[in-house]
C-alpha cells in the first residue's frame, strides 16, 4: 500500500516536533550525523538535570532529545 505525497502531508502536519529521551545524547548524534542529521544549536545543558539538543527530521520536523543527567547519579 503506497501513501501518496498529499495524504502524508497531512498524517505530519500537525505534528511539527518529536521529542526522545535518550540514554547517551553524544552517542544518538553520531548516529544521526551518519543519517546526515546535525544538532541546530549544539547541545545544552540544563542546570545538570538534562542535556538537551534539537536537529531538523525528515519532511522538516523538529526532534528534540534529551538525556536524562540524574538517572545515573548517586542518590544523595
Amino acid at each position: 500500500h503506497r501513501v501518496d505525497r498529499r495524504q502524508r502531508q497531512m498524517c505530519i502536519r500537525d505534528r511539527h516536533r518529536v521529542a526522545f529521551s535518550v540514554d547517551d545524547i553524544d552517542e544518538s548524534l553520531a548516529i544521526a550525523a551518519r543519517h546526515g542529521f546535525r544538532p541546530l544549536r549544539g547541545v545544552a545543558n540544563y542546570q545538570d538535570v538534562y542535556k538537551l539538543t534539537y536537529l531538523r527530521g525528515p519532511s522538516g520536523i523538529l526532534v528534540m532529545l534529551a538525556q536524562d543527567l540524574t538517572k545515573d547519579a548517586p542518590a544523595g
